[in-house]
């Protein structure tokens, strides 16, 4: 089954090494949030990146890299206040580091199967593959207990 697909923007001065190094270990910050959500899968594809289709029109040269997994499923109910807080606080904070959100395009969606590059899975099965580090969880679980008393 082909998985989404969005192409994100290194941030500039850093490079390919740095940016993929950084990026993956952001995973680790993620990687809570989403299993929370029910995620099932998500990958990371690191450039340089190539496109799938031929001929294509799409210029992947100043894209990093492409994150990968299922549609979302549409919830009826709004995220709880810690866990945007969470987003907000702890993953866009990390994610200044190494992604161009001052860019004007800093990410983009493209059809399921669009690119291909170095494939690091992270999460399969709704099970982490890496190792979320103690001081991630330590934060993770401090924001849960945040929830606790939201109704």
């Amino acid at each position: 089954m082909p998985f989404n697909q969005a192409l994100i923007k290194s941030k500039p001065g850093l490079t390919k090494e740095q940016f993929s190094d950084l990026w993956y270990a952001h995973a680790a910050i993620v990687t809570p949030m989403f299993l929370h959500g029910g995620v099932q899968y998500y990958a990371q594809i690191h450039g340089p990146l190539t496109n799938t289709s031929s001929p294509s029109t799409l210029d992947l040269s100043s894209w990093a890299g492409a994150a990968e997994k299922p549609p979302s499923k549409p919830s009826e109910k709004p995220d709880p206040q810690w866990l945007m807080d969470y987003y907000k606080e702890v993953v866009m904070a990390d994610e200044k580091r190494f992604l161009d959100r001052e860019s004007e395009e800093w990410f983009k969606r493209v059809e399921p199967g669009t690119v291909e590059g170095e494939r690091r899975v992270i999460i399969e099965g709704g099970k982490s593959l890496i190792e979320i580090p103690e001081n991630v969880m330590k934060v993770w679980r401090e924001y849960e207990g945040r929830g606790q008393g939201e109704k």
